[in-house]
């Protein structure tokens, strides 16, 4: 998802704008209230923090979005950079994808086998929405509370920051 507040033509990690952009940091970091411990995890592959990479989704926002509308969401149009991971030498060295495997709730530890090495070949296998997503969406929904986007689905995690300079922006 293009930030709300991005100021440039880079994405850095959250840790990266606690240096350079403090109020920035704080505003964004403010989504991890209540799983703080989640920011200090670490991801074992790429010897860094849950902070210190870029997320990445391997679904589509048009997918998420049905699905949100499907459970009674009414969800605003929002962009999204369309992110070509050759391009940017997405490797095995730099990035990992996080499976997001169901957990206890509120249990936000990680494992070196939540882990699993990115080769864009294996992409494919992680583009469709999990049905455990779909099912969180309605039961939040019905609940009456507002979801986490994101929950139960794989994550791409890139280390670094990246340009933004020629990437495609779609709204979905």
């Amino acid at each position: 998802r293009v930030p709300d507040r991005l100021m440039g033509s880079t994405l850095y990690p959250l840790n990266s704008l606690s240096q350079q952009w403090p109020s920035l940091f704080a505003v964004y970091a403010e989504k991890y209230v209540g799983r703080e411990t989640l920011m200090q995890q670490t991801i074992p592959a790429l010897g860094c923090r849950w902070n210190d990479v870029l997320h990445f989704c391997p679904v589509h926002p048009n997918l998420m979005r049905a699905r949100l509308i499907t459970a009674g969401y009414q969800p605003k149009l929002v962009p999204w950079f369309v992110v070509d991971p050759v391009a940017l030498d997405f490797n095995s060295n730099n990035t990992v994808i996080y499976l997001n495997r169901s957990k206890q709730y509120r249990d936000f530890t990680k494992q070196a086998d939540d882990f699993k090495p990115f080769e864009k070949a294996s992409l494919a296998e992680f583009c469709a929405l999990p049905q455990a997503t779909v099912a969180y969406y309605q039961a939040t929904y019905q609940a009456g509370r507002r979801p986490l986007l994101f929950h139960h689905v794989p994550h791409v995690l890139h280390k670094g920051p990246l340009s933004t300079e020629g990437m495609t922006v779609i709204r979905a």
